[in-house]
């Protein structure tokens, strides 16, 4: 029996590696492998920033006893590269490395400021000291294991990876490429994300296509000012905000939509709703942020946007693809094939078994 302390977010909020661990654990072989959690992040209003170094000792505290009474063979920790969360992590590190267990860093996502800390002599050094302790790394791009090489981490214990989907889940019983069509946007409303975008391109589509859905699922600080963007353009009507749904209903919204959209400019790892949305037998349209530059290519998963697109940008490559319902259908084909062959659960979860089996 290996025994497995994953060090992750609560399990029951919202978010990729919380999404990424439930679908993992669920696919263990339970007699070969034990899990125990430690729950790290902050939870509540009580857990205010003036108070979350105490919530960080706590947290501290916890990992020893664990270390101590449950005594794992392999840590898996889930380490975030924003702000104080990454001090806490490498003290996290420091702690286990100190017992006899083997140590995976599964680097869920890339801030584009680590890049530009790399190139300090003193923020290399920290960070080169820091992943050393690993004994194995895992990043969602085969430029985030660049990153870390170019930082003098050895290669040969770094794995790329991605996200991965239950792609029975999203299969559409039968995907028909015709008006009206509804085009969808899932993720945080935060305008780098790229929702203003969309916003700003939809009357351009509706010139075209009048009777076009825009559906965006999720909710976050700018979802009131896309509302009244909306408004104020005229087009909500068309505009669909749902906020947080239930899973049900999500999959439900995804199997009926046409064309899936994340012009997003923000620092990504390998966004889990690309997935859903080839799961779902949808064309993608992004950006080449993170994992997404290794998973999409033109005119076969989806279509590329520039970083940072203008509307008109999101316009044409929206109208590409609503005027040419054929290539829809193609590209829906492939993702449908992709996703089986790639990115299916079982086939990304069994990968992830045989680094914890080399460990």
């Amino acid at each position: 029996m290996i025994k497995i302390l994953i060090i992750t977010p609560l399990l029951d909020l919202p978010g990729g590696v919380s999404n990424y661990i439930q679908l993992l654990v669920k696919q263990m072989d339970k007699e070969k492998f034990e899990i125990k959690y430690l729950f790290v992040g902050k939870r509540g209003l009580f857990w205010k920033d003036f108070s979350y170094p105490l919530l960080i000792f706590i947290q501290f505290i916890k990992l020893k006893k664990l270390l101590k009474d449950y005594q794992p063979n392999l840590i898996h920790l889930n380490p975030s590269l924003q702000n104080i969360a990454i001090f806490r992590d490498f003290i996290f590190l420091k702690i286990i490395k100190k017992e006899d267990c083997k140590i995976l860093l599964f680097i869920h996502g890339w801030q584009e400021n680590i890049g530009k800390k790399f190139q300090s002599i003193f923020w290399k050094h920290y960070f080169k000291k820091r992943f050393e302790m690993a004994d194995a790394i895992v990043v969602l791009a085969n430029q985030f294991k660049r990153n870390l090489v170019e930082l003098g981490i050895n290669a040969n214990k770094i794995y790329v990876s991605t996200t991965m989907v239950e792609s029975e889940l999203y299969l559409p019983e039968e995907k028909n490429f015709s008006a009206p069509y509804n085009i969808l946007f899932c993720a945080n409303m935060k305008e780098e994300k790229g929702p203003f975008e969309i916003i700003d391109a939809a009357p351009i589509i509706l010139n075209k296509f009048p009777n076009t859905k825009f559906i965006f699922i999720g909710k976050g600080k700018d979802l009131i000012k896309l509302k009244k963007k909306s408004k104020e353009l005229g087009i909500e009507k068309n505009i669909i905000f749902t906020g947080y749904i239930s899973m049900e209903n999500k999959v439900m919204i995804f199997k009926k939509s046409h064309i899936f959209i994340f012009p997003s400019f923000h620092g990504e790892g390998f966004p889990t709703v690309i997935l859903e949305a080839m799961a779902a037998g949808l064309p993608i349209i992004t950006t080449p942020i993170a994992g997404l530059v290794d998973a999409i290519e033109n005119d076969k998963e989806g279509l590329i946007l520039n970083i940072k697109p203008s509307a008109i940008e999101v316009a044409n490559k929206i109208t590409q693809l609503l005027e040419n319902p054929n290539l829809m259908k193609k590209i829906s084909k492939n993702n449908l094939n992709e996703i089986k062959e790639k990115y299916d659960v079982k086939i990304v979860s069994r990968k992830i078994f045989e680094i914890y089996d080399n460990l």
